[in-house]
């Protein structure tokens, strides 16, 4: 095989293909044949583009995140007013973790915390989302601090966002719809957030 030719795949498609499969059997019950079947290729282009089963797993994990979560967190992070742009950011969520597009729950919060005793590198990535998610919504309630209750402190109000989203991924996982997701969005929004 002429090393200089181009790849004949998109690797965000791949990427985009591999993920219902991780989804629906797990990083664990995922083979390799399971996944060159649903993303059109061969083993050696697999192994060539993303190295092992693994690393891809890793590059899926960052393409959903690129895909789903960043979007409505940039927005949020440029809202004038904490109380809007949260209200949005809950609606916006919510959408992404019963959408049809995707398992219901979110890649991150559900599929790998349960892989992340697999190995080393999954734990790790678990352990940078959960605090990529801590530092942006710490500077989500830096900017805001003023509509914060008191007793909250920006590092607090950010570690229990990281949280709420967690176990907001894991209700959806588990069933709950668009509306009781929005119920704990609001409930939050009550607790947290000052009365104009």
């Amino acid at each position: 095989m002429n090393k200089g030719r181009p790849r004949e795949f998109s690797i965000p498609d791949a990427l985009d293909k591999a993920t219902p499969i991780f989804w629906q059997k797990g990083y664990r019950g995922t083979s390799l044949d399971d996944l060159t079947e649903a993303m059109d290729i061969n083993r050696p282009s697999l192994y060539a583009a993303f190295g092992d089963k693994e690393n891809l797993f890793l590059q899926v994990v960052d393409r959903y995140r690129e895909r789903y979560i960043f979007p409505p967190v940039k927005k949020l992070l440029e809202a004038k007013d904490l109380r809007k742009g949260l209200t949005e950011f809950f609606s916006s969520m919510a959408d992404v973790l019963v959408q049809n597009q995707t398992p219901a729950g979110c890649v991150i919060a559900c599929l790998l915390s349960d892989e992340c005793g697999e190995s080393e590198s999954i734990r790790n990535k678990l352990a940078d989302s959960i605090g990529r998610s801590d530092a942006a919504f710490y500077r989500l309630f830096d900017q805001h601090q003023k509509q914060l209750r008191k007793s909250l402190d920006a590092a607090s109000a950010g570690r229990i966002m990281t949280s709420l989203m967690q176990g907001m991924a894991t209700r959806a996982r588990a069933g709950a719809n668009k509306r009781a997701l929005l119920q704990i969005g609001e409930s939050f929004i009550k607790l947290m957030v000052r009365d104009n």
